[in-house]
C-alpha cells in the first residue's frame, strides 16, 4: 500500500511542479510580443496509480490567427496610405503654399497694369508677381517630388526587412522540423511563438496567406498565390525595379533558387505597408505630380502666347514671358536600336495636354504610336496616335503632322529605331519646378496691340472696325515682321458696293476682294478676302457707303494702348486646360487655372478623407479581432495568479502524500521488529 501512495505522491508532485513551471512561464512571458499561453494537460494513470502522461500545449487558435493577419494587413496598408496622404495634404493645406493666391495676385497686377500701360512701374509689378508664381510652382514641385523620394527610400527599407522575414520564416520551418513528429516528440513551443509573430510581422508589410504542410511547416503564399515560402526551406525574394524610370519603381519575386524567373507585382497582389506606399504613390502622389506641371505648363504658354500677340513698351512684338523646360525620353531597358526622344510642349498648344503621361511604341522601324497612360502605366483606350513613314531624324507636333490633335506635344526623335521599341513621356513629373522667366524686363510685357484701325474723315457712312483681333505674329507664318512692321500695312479696306470690300497694301495692289457679304454681317473681312493668313482680322459695324475706306496698320507709339493687356488678364478665367485625354463628344474637356488648382486640392483632400475612414474601420476591425485572440492566447495575470496559488495547494497535498506512505512504511517496519 505504502508503494502505491508513493508512486502516485510522486507523480502528483511532479505533475504539479510541471503545472507550476507552465503557469510561471505564463506569468514570465506576459509582456513578450507574440507569446501564446500555455497549458499542461495530463491524462490519470491505469489503475488509479496516480498522474499519468502530460502535455504542455500553446492556446492558439489557427482561424483567429489568420484573421489577425488578415486584419493586420489591412490596417497596415491603411496607417500607411494615410500617413503618406496626410503630408500631402498638409502640403495643400498650407495658405502659404497656395498657388491659386500666387495665380490671383499675378492678374491682379496685370488688372493694375492696363489701369495706366505706359507706365513702367505697375509692368514691374507684373515680373515680380511672376518670380512669386514661379517660386511657389517650384516649391510646391519640390515638396511633392521630395515626398516620392521618401516613397523609394520607404520601400528599399520594407523591402529589406520582409525579405529578412520571408528568411527567418524559412528558418524557423528548418528548425521545427527538426523536432520531428509524433506523439513522443514535444513540439518547440517557444519556436511555433517566434514563427507565428514573424508571420504576424510579414502579415504587416504585404497580404499573405498562410497553409500547413503535413510535416509541420508553414507554407505561405501572396493573396494571389505567388509563393513565398514553400517546402524544404525555399523561400522567394522581393526586390525593386524602374523600368523605364528609375524613380518611379516597382516591386518583382524571384524564388531565391531561381533569381533569373521574375515576376512584376501590383497593388493588388501585396497590400500591407508595401501595397500602401505603391497605392498612395500611384492614387494619389503621382496625379498630382502631372496636375500640378499641367497647370504650370498650360499657363506659361497661355501668357506666352498671348504676350507675343502683343507690342511691348518698345514698340516691337511680344515674346515669351517664361521658359518651358524640355525632357527627355526614357526608354525601356528591352529597347534594340539606339535613338533617342526629346519631349517639348508645343508653342501656343499646351492647352491639348492632358493630365498624363506617354508611352510612345514603334510598331516597325519608321511608325510609331503615341498613346496616354494612365498613373499606372497602363494606356487609356481610345488615345492612340499613329504616325507612319518617320524620317530620321524628325521632329513631329500636330502642325508637321497635320492634325488637329498630338496632346500639344513636339517629339524630336532620332533614329536608329527598332520594331517593339518603346519611350516613356513624362513632360509633367517635374515641370513646375523647371519653369522660368524668360525676361526680367518690365518693357517686354506687352500690354497693346500691334495692330490699330482709323476710319477715313471723309466717309459717308457710319460703319466702324471692330474686333481687331491678332492672332499670329510669327514671321514665318504671318505678315508680321520681327521687331515692328507688316508687310504690306498700312493696308486699305474699301467698300465697293453691294456689300463687297477690296484689301489693298501701301502700294494701292489689289491683295483681295470679299464676296457679297449680308446685310450686318461684315464679319471678318480679311479671312473673306482670302487673307485669313495674314495673321489679324477683324469686323466691321454699321452701314458702309461705296467708296468709304477703313485702315489697317501697325500700331506706332501706341504705348497707352491695353487691348493685349485686356486679353492677358481674360486667360485667368479662360477655359485653357485640359481635363482628360480621351472624352466623349460634346464633353466639357477643359478648365481654367483656378479650377484646375481647386480640383487639384479638392482630389487631394477627398483621398485623405477616404483613407481616414478606411484607417478608422480597419483600426476597429483589428482592434476586434486582437481581441478576440488575447481572449484565447493571452495571458491574464488574475487568472495566472488563481492558478499558482491552486498549484502550490495541490503540490503541497501531494507532498503529504509522500509523506504519508513513509509514516505507513515506517509503522510496518516497526511492526516486524
Amino acid at each position: 500500500m505504502s508503494d502505491n501512495l508513493l508512486r502516485i505522491g510522486t507523480s502528483a508532485v511532479l505533475a504539479n511542479s510541471t503545472l507550476l513551471s507552465t503557469t510561471s512561464n505564463n506569468i514570465a512571458n506576459v509582456n513578450t510580443q507574440g507569446y501564446s499561453r500555455q497549458r499542461t494537460e495530463f491524462e490519470p494513470q491505469i489503475l488509479g496509480l496516480g498522474v499519468g502522461k502530460g502535455t504542455t500545449e500553446r492556446l492558439v487558435s489557427e482561424f483567429t490567427s489568420a484573421q489577425l493577419r488578415r486584419d493586420t494587413s489591412k490596417l497596415a496598408f491603411a496607417n500607411q496610405y494615410t500617413a503618406e496622404a496626410n503630408r500631402i495634404d498638409g502640403l495643400f493645406s498650407n495658405p502659404a503654399n497656395s498657388i491659386s493666391t500666387a495665380i490671383n495676385d499675378l492678374f491682379q497686377k496685370l488688372q493694375t497694369a492696363n489701369n495706366d500701360p505706359s507706365a513702367i512701374s505697375t509692368r514691374q509689378l507684373i515680373i515680380s508677381s511672376s518670380e512669386s508664381l514661379i517660386d511657389r510652382f517650384s516649391t510646391l514641385s519640390n515638396l511633392v517630388l521630395d515626398q516620392a523620394s521618401y516613397v523609394n527610400q520607404q520601400l528599399d527599407l520594407d523591402l529589406t526587412q520582409t525579405n529578412a522575414l520571408i528568411k527567418n520564416v524559412s528558418e524557423l520551418n528548418r528548425s521545427i522540423l527538426a523536432y520531428g513528429l509524433g506523439e513522443n516528440n514535444q513540439p518547440p513551443l517557444d519556436l511555433l511563438d517566434r514563427r507565428d509573430e514573424a508571420l504576424r510581422q510579414l502579415s504587416e508589410k504585404l497580404d499573405i496567406k498562410v497553409l500547413d504542410s503535413a510535416d509541420g511547416e508553414k507554407l505561405v503564399f501572396m493573396a494571389t498565390g505567388q509563393s513565398l515560402v514553400v517546402e524544404n526551406g525555399e523561400f522567394s525574394i522581393l526586390s525593386l525595379n524602374g523600368n523605364p524610370d528609375p524613380n518611379v519603381r516597382n516591386v518583382q519575386l524571384s524564388l531565391n533558387s531561381k533569381p533569373s524567373v521574375i515576376r512584376n507585382l501590383g497593388i493588388e497582389e501585396l497590400g500591407g505597408q508595401l501595397g500602401g506606399l505603391l497605392k498612395f504613390r500611384d492614387d494619389l502622389l503621382i496625379p498630382t505630380q502631372m496636375q500640378l506641371g499641367q497647370l504650370a505648363l498650360a499657363m506659361s504658354d497661355s501668357l506666352n502666347s498671348q504676350n507675343k500677340l502683343g507690342m511691348n513698351a518698345n514698340g516691337e512684338l511680344g515674346s515669351d514671358l517664361f521658359v518651358l523646360p524640355q525632357t527627355s525620353g526614357l526608354a525601356f531597358t528591352g529597347n534594340t536600336g539606339t535613338g533617342s526622344v526629346a519631349v517639348n510642349v508645343d508653342p501656343g498648344k499646351a492647352s491639348q495636354l492632358p493630365p498624363n503621361d506617354f508611352l510612345l511604341t514603334f510598331t516597325a522601324p519608321n511608325t510609331l504610336t503615341l498613346e496616354a497612360t494612365d498613373t499606372t502605366g497602363k494606356v487609356v483606350a481610345g488615345s492612340a496616335i499613329t504616325v507612319p513613314g518617320v524620317v530620321f531624324p524628325a521632329t513631329l507636333d500636330a502642325d508637321s503632322l497635320g492634325i488637329p490633335d498630338f496632346y500639344g506635344l513636339s517629339l524630336t526623335v532620332n533614329g536608329p529605331m527598332n520594331n517593339g521599341d518603346r519611350f516613356t513621356l513624362k513632360p509633367l513629373s517635374s515641370a513646375a519646378r523647371n519653369i522660368g522667366l524668360a525676361t526680367n524686363r518690365p518693357e517686354d510685357i506687352a500690354l497693346a496691340s500691334p495692330v490699330r484701325s482709323l476710319v477715313a474723315q471723309d466717309n459717308l457712312g457710319n460703319a466702324q472696325v471692330d474686333k481687331l483681333i491678332v492672332t499670329n505674329t510669327d514671321p514665318a507664318s504671318s505678315a508680321f515682321v520681327a521687331p515692328s512692321s507688316i508687310n504690306g500695312a498700312p493696308f486699305t479696306v474699301v467698300h465697293i458696293g453691294g456689300n463687297q470690300f477690296e484689301v489693298r497694301d501701301n502700294t494701292n495692289a489689289l491683295l483681295g476682294t470679299t464676296p457679297a457679304l449680308p446685310n450686318g454681317q461684315f464679319n471678318n473681312i480679311m479671312t473673306e478676302a482670302g487673307l485669313g493668313n495674314y495673321g489679324f482680322d477683324f469686323n466691321l459695324t454699321g452701314i458702309p457707303q461705296t467708296g468709304d475706306s477703313f485702315t489697317v496698320e501697325y500700331n506706332t507709339g501706341g504705348f497707352n494702348d491695353n487691348r493685349n493687356g485686356l486679353e492677358l488678364a481674360k486667360l485667368q478665367t479662360a477655359e485653357t486646360m485640359r481635363r482628360y485625354a480621351v472624352a466623349t463628344p460634346n464633353a466639357d474637356n477643359s478648365v481654367s487655372f483656378n479650377e484646375a488648382y481647386g480640383t487639384m486640392v479638392s482630389f487631394v483632400g477627398d483621398k485623405t478623407a477616404q483613407a481616414r475612414n478606411s484607417q478608422a474601420a480597419a483600426e476597429a476591425l483589428y482592434s476586434q479581432t486582437l481581441q478576440l485572440k488575447e481572449s484565447l492566447s493571452g495571458v491574464s495575470l488574475d487568472e495566472e495568479a488563481a492558478n499558482l496559488v491552486r498549484f502550490q495547494q495541490s503540490y503541497a497535498a501531494a507532498s503529504k502524500i509522500i509523506s504519508t506512505s513513509q509514516t505507513i512504511f515506517d509503522t510496518l517496519l516497526q511492526a516486524v521488529r
